[in-house]
């Protein structure tokens, strides 16, 4: 078994020194309430109380836009008046490989969407876990078998319920299950998506994308070498398609789906249809590489992942890049403003040298400040940040380490991991 796995399935150890596993993923505090004679729910300022999540409106729509980036959010509010439970569509691309940003990010996300009141479902894209060419050729090499990417899926879902989602408010729907039920649906859908999007525009779209959004091929846009193959063209049509197909009225993305995003709306004009479902866009830390197109396209090196052992964490952020008195473009700090904060509530820096003492954060308005004005070195803010990863990420490695079935889905997936060593 290689060595970064050994570490899930090792007997847990309990910290001498943690924060809890998680705060209330940064929701608004509730207020006080009181019943009315009408038999309605107030707030102690008189504002009224949604039925199912027992917040108000104006609680649930803040804990919506800090899931993330909405390019449509004047819908946002409108959809919370109309609907109590509105449903959310959360999309996972199965990956044996999950950065912190698929597991700990997540888990915020879809628990902060439950209690914005929101029916949440997340979609396993397990079927265009084949087009990532690394899982693909992995799969055929050991027998080709379609059905591995759900063993897959459900390792990431173990993660997250050793992350703390709340995984009993959510239902899993299986793409693979989808395709095959729905052929008949899906594919004319697709089909006509693909007949009316312009090839140019998502080749621009790729090309923008890859030098941009990256999951391991760092500023090195592939495309500079080779043309798009005909199935990163047609990917964000079928993408598309899954996002139209489902009668969602909110969509969880992360950045590889912005085309997709993009080609649903496009359609929905076209088509004159209404009822077209809000896009909100999971935050992603950058690259911790400071050349990463000189370094291995693969070089796991680039993000933290949840299999990370606690050496590897403190290794990655050691060598990450973190220019001093530079807020733009540091990806150590998108570690602290995306994971952190959300999970701890606060960052607490040890400083030595001149500075002398320790400083706690509760909002990047204050970190960002000291840190531009060189109050806080690189060296120190590495060193918190490893230790806040490597307490966020424990509790994951103690769940691995105690549970049968988590063990046994690590065994099940163990082949994926001698690849990607």
């Amino acid at each position: 078994m290689p060595r970064h796995l050994h570490h899930l399935l090792a007997q847990p150890e309990t910290a001498a020194d943690s924060f809890p596993l998680h705060n209330s993923t940064g929701a608004p505090p509730t207020a006080t309430c009181t019943l009315e004679s009408d038999g309605t729910v107030k707030n102690s300022d008189d504002t009224p109380l949604d039925s199912t999540s027992g917040r108000s409106f104006e609680e649930r729509l803040a804990i919506l836009r800090s899931v993330g980036e909405c390019a449509n959010q004047y819908e946002l509010g409108p959809l919370l008046k109309k609907k109590a439970a509105p449903v959310c569509y959360v999309w996972c691309d199965v990956s044996p490989w999950m950065h912190i940003t698929q597991g700990i990010l997540m888990a915020l996300n879809v628990n902060k969407m439950i209690k914005a009141g929101c029916k949440v479902k997340i979609l396993m894209a397990d079927w265009f876990a084949w087009l990532d060419w690394k899982i693909g050729h992995i799969v055929q090499a050991t027998g080709g078998d379609p059905s591995r990417m759900q063993s897959v899926g459900l390792y990431n879902a173990e993660t997250w319920r050793a992350a703390g989602m709340d995984l009993d408010g959510v239902e899993l729907v299986w793409l693979s299950d989808l395709m095959c039920r729905n052929a008949g649906e899906y594919w004319p859908l697709a089909m006509d998506i693909a007949r009316r999007s312009d090839v140019g525009a998502i080749k621009r779209w790729l090309h923008l994308h890859a030098s941009i959004h990256t999951r391991g091929h760092g500023d090195m846009n592939p495309y500079r070498l080779r043309d798009c193959n005909a199935a990163e063209i047609f990917n964000p049509c079928l993408q598309s398609a899954c996002i139209l197909f489902h009668k969602a009225d909110i969509w969880l993305l992360g950045h590889e789906q912005t085309g997709a995003d993009m080609l649903a709306r496009r359609y929905c004009d076209r088509m004159e249809m209404k009822n077209r479902p809000i896009a909100l866009f999971n935050g992603m830390p950058r690259n911790l590489l400071e050349t990463p197109e000189l370094c291995a396209v693969d070089d796991p090196n680039w993000a933290i992942f949840m299999e990370d052992d606690e050496e590897d964490v403190i290794s990655k952020i050691s060598d990450g890049f973190c220019p001093p008195e530079s807020v733009q473009g540091n990806p150590c700090l998108d570690y602290v403003k995306y994971l952190v904060l959300p999970w701890f509530g606060k960052f607490e820096v040890v400083r030595k040298g001149d500075n002398g003492a320790s400083k706690t954060f509760v909002d990047m308005e204050e970190f960002n400040a000291d840190y531009e004005r060189g109050a806080l070195d690189p060296s120190d803010v590495k060193h918190a940040l490893a230790k806040a990863i490597n307490m966020m990420l424990q509790p994951i490695r103690d769940h691995f380490g105690s549970s049968a079935e988590a063990k046994r889905l690590v065994e099940a997936n163990e082949d994926f991991h001698l690849w990607h060593c």
